[in-house]
This record gives C-alpha cells, structure tokens and sequence, in this order.
C-alpha cells in the first residue's frame, strides 16, 4: 500500500491497525488465528514484533517492566520470557504470505537492525517504530533510510526526546505518521493527555494517530475528535491466555465493537458547517412555531400581542415577525387557530 493510499483510506474511513505484537504467545498457527481475527474485527492491517533476543535482551541486565512481571512469572528472566515469545523470520514469512492471501495489510516493528533488514526484503509496505526506539536515533535513521513510510511511537518520552527523534526519523523520508502513544499496559484515562495530538500535528507538521492502551474505547472516541485517523489497539485471541499483553488486550468480539465504534464517532463529526440535515427535514416541518390565531378575529381590527400565539404548525408567519403584526389591521376575517398569512394583513 502506497502511503498516500493509506493517509486516504485513513481520512475516508480511519486506519486501524490490530496490534498482534506477543500475542501469539511465540506459536506461528496462533499467530494465523489472530491475522483472522483482525479481518473478522474490520481492522485495515495487523502489526506484529519482529527481534532476534540475543540482539535485544541482555542474559541477566534486562529487567521486566513492572506490567510485564504482573502477567508473567515473575521468577523468569526477562530474557527468558522473550526468548519463548520469539518467531523466526521464517514464521514471519508464512505470515505475511497469509496476509497477502487474505487481503490484509501486514508489517511489523523491528526491534533491531537484522530483523529491519528481513522486513525490508520480505517486501513490508512501511516500517514501525517501537516507543523503547525514541532515544535509539542511530536505528531510527536507518530506518528512515530504508526508503518505506514509518509508523512512529512516541511514548514515555520528553518532548525534547521526540523532537529530536522526528528529526532522525524523517532524515530520509517525509512518510512518517506519529502515534501519540502512553506506555501503560493499561494505560489511566487521566493520564492519556489526549489534547497532545493536535498540538503535535501543529509542531511537527505530520499525520497524528494514536496508540491505544486504554481499556474500552473511550479514550480512542476522543482521538477521533481530535484530529486521529490512524489507530493500533492491541488484540488477542483470550484475555485470560498467559502472557504479558493479553490483559491490556482487546478479543476480537470488542475489537470489532472498537472498530465500529471510532468509524462511528468519525462519520458523526461531518463538516462542521452548521445546516439543516436531510434527517431532519421531516422533524423541521413537525414541530417549528408559527403565529397562529388566538380566538376569533374580525375584518378591520387591529392585531395585539393578546391575539396571537405560536403554535406547531407546518408553515406561516415565523415568530420573528410579531413585531411586524402588531398594530396591523386584519383585511378579512380569521377564525380562531388558523394559521396567520401576510396575505390577511393590510400591505406592511
């Protein structure tokens, strides 16, 4: 997919990215069922990770994030954990072959320089980034130089940080969307500083989605309104599967509510010029007030406020014209609750 195809795609109808990432639980066959999953949920693409752990993860320095070591045995190491959620490239091949047959788009974020440059020849459409990259500007510009569009993660980090790693990132290519990001697994509503992505559209002058780790759909309503039409919500098969994602996950039954849902909030913030909707023009007729009058009125008298009322009618005399009645003579006679017309008045 061409990235100007994916930005329309995304204004059109948003661009959401199921986020598949360790769920898969390193089991290429549950990986298949989650590239299902998302189509079954109306998601646009899946994303996974793609590393080499060795390349990543020291033997005995690396520590688990506090999230990490709640989902997980705790007396595992970090690098222990990862090694069993590693795919090999050739898993990533059956995947994104799988992909391809099915008409999703696939790609993955490479934790390293090796498994950037299988991406690249596995002929991945665009590259994305990790949040843990932010500070890495060394990868990042090598990323950017790969010649692909890059989907950008931006969280925990300074925006000093960010700044400097947009500047690495787009070193080679102006095809790079940031994801407003908060690296929480899950991630408090009132910590989610939503009001961050138009002000970063506004800096950096790219596109501005969100990487949603809130449970429920909430905040990613809320980004809808705020400018974002590139969305990744984690997925898995089942909450309750061992792992360190699957609790800050969505199951496919919620992900195609989550999808719904943005599309929803998106196709209800229309243009914002303020008109009368094809809907309403039905309900318009019903139940606008028109002057109508009070009781039985004679030809030759003179119209007081006391002789009108305003009433749900389907047309006649708008209320804003009282002032322009009073005062006036009638030229026939008006029974009482008829609508009142110019044509009944003397000339104004």
């Amino acid at each position: 997919m061409k990235f100007a195809d994916l930005l329309a795609r995304a204004n059109d109808s948003l661009f959401i990215i199921a986020e598949a990432g360790v769920n898969h639980n390193g089991d290429v066959d549950t990986a298949l069922r989650l590239v299902d999953a998302a189509i079954d949920s109306g998601c646009d693409a899946i994303k996974f990770q793609t590393w080499i752990t060795e390349k990543v993860y020291c033997t005995t320095r690396s520590v688990k994030p506090e999230y990490q070591a709640r989902a997980t045995d705790a007396s595992e190491s970090e690098f222990d954990t990862i090694k069993r959620l590693e795919l090999s490239f050739a898993d990533f091949r059956r995947i994104k072959e799988y992909c391809d047959a099915r008409g999703i788009l696939f790609f993955s974020t490479p934790d390293e320089s090796d498994s950037a440059e299988f991406l690249l020849d596995l002929g991945v459409d665009l590259m994305k980034t990790a949040s843990q990259d932010v500070t890495n500007l060394p990868f990042l510009r090598q990323l950017s130089a790969m010649g692909l569009p890059i989907i950008f993660s931006t969280g925990a980090c300074t925006l000093a940080e960010l700044a400097e790693a947009v500047e690495a990132v787009s070193s080679a290519t102006r095809e790079v969307i940031i994801l407003h990001c908060v690296s929480s697994y899950p991630a408090p509503f009132e910590q989610m500083n939503l009001s961050t992505i138009p002000n970063l559209a506004a800096t950096f002058g790219f596109p501005v989605g969100f990487s949603d780790h809130t449970e429920g759909v909430e905040a990613a309503c809320a980004a809808v309104a705020l400018g974002a039409r590139i969305f990744e919500k984690h997925l898995t098969l089942d909450r309750g599967m061992p792992g360190p994602d699957h609790q800050a996950s969505l199951e496919p039954a919620e992900m195609k509510t989550y999808c719904e849902a943005l599309r929803n909030v998106q196709r209800a913030l229309g243009d914002g010029v303020k008109r009368i909707m094809p809907c309403e023009m039905d309900a318009r007729k019903a139940f606008r007030r028109f002057l109508v009058s009070a009781r039985d009125l004679s030809a030759g008298s003179e119209l007081s406020a006391a002789d009108v009322v305003f009433k749900k009618v389907v047309d006649g005399i708008s209320p804003k014209h009282l002032d322009m009645l009073i005062g006036k003579r009638l030229v026939r006679d008006v029974a009482a609750d008829t609508p009142l017309a110019w044509t009944m008045l003397e000339s104004i």
